[in-house]
């Protein structure tokens, strides 16, 4: 049987703009930390919680919390473990062991949003701006803490587009994926992850935004950032908002004529330039055609697509892609785009029927996990936890 995670708070409780996290099992100890220079993180439990719960059940163990946890989330834990184990074949319910307390916030809180500069944050910045007070940024997520070059870029976009719209910024730095791919995938993690900063800047922020990554279908697929989910990692004193269900090109055209945000816009998960030949950016080259927008896009450059890197990759993208195919017919239909799109479909429906008969996407998950609870064994015995 496997020992319960422990989640707990390294050194002393006074305010501070630093927290150290500790992740323990067995006779191993793992700590990260959350930064976020001039402004103090609040230690509360309900940050652990959001940390720990989702690793939890991907291992199948037990989780300590070594924090008091507000009630309100305590009872939502339970909704999130049965939304879970909906989607993820082999999750089994798990105890979460943690005192409960009713946490009192100070008045006066303001909203914040998280940002990143991609057409989803720049979308609920924009969208949402008249009752925001905050951009909240998390540097260590997407971007590499490591990579200074994209850190230090990122840092400079929020203080601008901040100071932009009147925003006071947050900007934490993590080195949490240290710790947290050993053990979840992102992809299952990355809600979790940003409802636990939400909870350590509570005393600042009453309500918190997650823009989301796709419009109504994205009640349709599981995601670690989704409608369902995102809500109930809140608290009546913390709330956490799933904002935007919105399909991607209807973003870029509310955020075109938006020059603070267009002039910082980074869709691109491989450079900070914005590679110009990924999924997400060419999605992007395709919007601004079709909405003839590249003399408002500075951060990309008009560029010829490759037909094969068109591609439908699931619910969020066939209903983004449809809307784009849907746009070029009516705008621009002797565009090539429209062949590109309609051959994409066809091939994704070819795939689709060799998953339903072969799922390998589900294998593949299926062992990911088997090795991550092998590593979290090895190591609970003393072991690297390398296997």
């Amino acid at each position: 049987m496997l020992p319960p995670l422990n989640l707990s708070f390294d050194g002393p409780d006074a305010p501070s703009d630093q927290v150290d996290v500790s992740f323990a099992w067995g006779k191993t100890r793992r700590t990260t930390y959350f930064s976020c220079p001039g402004h103090s993180l609040l230690k509360s439990g309900d940050a652990l919680f959001c940390l720990g719960l989702v690793p939890a059940m991907e291992i199948g163990v037990d989780l300590h919390i070594h924090s008091p946890v507000d009630q309100a989330l305590l009872d939502n834990g339970q909704k999130i473990q049965e939304l879970l184990c909906q989607w993820y074949p082999g999750y089994r319910p798990i105890k979460v062991l943690a005192e409960a307390t009713i946490r009192q916030y100070p008045d006066g809180r303001g909203s914040g949003v998280f940002y990143s500069g991609g057409v989803d944050s720049s979308f609920s910045l924009a969208d949402a701006s008249d009752r925001l007070d905050a951009l909240v940024t998390l540097v260590g997520a997407d971007v590499d803490i490591g990579d200074t070059r994209q850190a230090s870029h990122l840092d400079g976009v929020v203080r601008q587009v901040g100071a932009r719209y009147g925003l006071e910024p947050f900007i934490v730095h993590t080195d949490i994926r240290r710790v947290s791919d050993r053990l979840i995938g992102w992809v299952e993690y990355h809600g979790a992850l940003l409802a636990a900063v939400r909870h350590m800047l509570a005393d600042r922020l009453e309500n918190q935004l997650i823009a989301s990554s796709a419009d109504e279908s994205s009640w349709n697929r599981r995601w670690g950032s989704h409608p369902a989910l995102d809500p109930l990692f809140g608290t009546p004193g913390a709330r956490v908002e799933h904002h935007g269900l919105v399909d991607r090109l209807s973003k870029v055209a509310r955020i075109i004529d938006e020059p603070d945000l267009m002039s910082n816009l980074r869709v691109c998960d491989y450079s900070v330039d914005n590679c110009g030949v990924c999924e997400d950016c060419t999605f992007m080259l395709m919007a601004l055609d079709v909405l003839d927008g590249f003399d408002r896009a500075p951060t990309f450059s008009r560029a010829p697509v490759d037909p094969a890197r068109v591609r439908v990759t699931g619910e969020g993208s066939i209903s983004d892609l449809t809307k784009l195919r849907q746009a070029f017919i009516a705008r621009k239909p002797s565009s090539p785009a429209v062949d590109y799109l309609t051959k994409a479909f066809a091939r994704y429906d070819r795939e689709k029927l060799t998953r339903r008969w072969a799922p390998y996407d589900e294998w593949r998950r299926k062992l990911k996990r088997v090795k991550r609870q092998q590593r979290y064994r090895a190591a609970s015995r003393g072991g690297d936890g390398k296997a």
